[in-house]
């Protein structure tokens, strides 16, 4: 019985190493395809960079043209402020803190100031 033990388990091992090595080769043959297919794609690969690289530079330099351009209109707004208030008759005035209503009465300095009333000679006297 020890025989037939020995002639399934060497059956089984042979099985097994030729099982093993199959896999082995599928592994081999996967890999290759895999390294083929990389290559064959390399050209491709590389061609996309550098349409990407391209792009890039491309919105690089737009941004920098919309970045001048609101610099000078900046500059432009700013001169056109600064021209405005060296124009207007009252720029080195100071402005009041409070507005004066024209229709306000104006208040007394002092209090040693009396106020009397004057009367018309209109002559509508009812």
């Amino acid at each position: 019985m020890t025989d037939q033990d020995d002639t399934t388990t060497g059956a089984g091992e042979s099985k097994q190493q030729r099982w093993f090595a199959e896999v082995q080769e599928a592994l081999d043959r996967t890999g290759d395809a895999l390294r083929t297919a990389w290559e064959a794609t390399r050209d491709g690969r590389m061609s996309a960079l550098e349409s990407a690289k391209q792009a890039a530079q491309e919105l690089g330099e737009v941004i920098d043209q919309g970045i001048a351009a609101a610099k000078e209109r900046w500059a432009a707004a700013d001169q056109a402020e600064e021209t405005e208030e060296a124009e207007s008759p009252f720029a080195d005035e100071a402005t009041p803190e409070e507005p004066i209503a024209s229709d306000a009465e104006p208040i007394p300095m002092s209090g040693d100031v009396t106020v009397t009333p004057v009367e018309s000679d209109s002559g509508d006297q009812s």
